[in-house]
């Protein structure tokens, strides 16, 4: 890992720094696993174990077996502020219902195109 990387800042374990010599086996996709994004320490030579499904077919067929799921929000990660900078994003307009559940500074910004809602993050 780089140290000096801006994008993750406090990174800890169980409450502790992280040991930058830990090692860690990370689930990912295909493409970062095949080394896009030159995403640290996750190559095709250090993959453990490769599934033939997809991240989102795992997920979709727990939520099937489960029936109903809870997920709920840990709020062990934050984005980094960056003054002057913000995210537009759009996604489902039942979103609007859990804005009280996210600790960032996150508004409307009116309708997406295909029925999508769509958010502002100020970062």
């Amino acid at each position: 890992m780089d140290a000096d990387a801006s994008r993750i800042v406090d990174l800890s374990y169980d409450g502790a720094p992280l040991d930058m010599r830990a090692e860690f086996i990370i689930a990912t996709n295909n493409y970062r696993a095949g080394g896009g994004g030159n995403f640290p320490g996750a190559t095709p030579e250090t993959t453990e174990f490769e599934g033939p499904a997809t991240n989102r077919d795992v997920i979709m067929r727990y939520i099937a077996e489960q029936g109903t799921i809870s997920p709920r929000a840990y709020s062990n990660w934050s984005l980094k502020p960056m003054v002057g900078t913000s995210v537009l994003f759009d996604t489902g307009p039942a979103a609007n219902a859990y804005l009280d559940l996210i600790d960032i500074n996150i508004e409307e910004a009116g309708d997406g195109p295909d029925g999508f809602a769509r958010f502002w993050i100020t970062l």
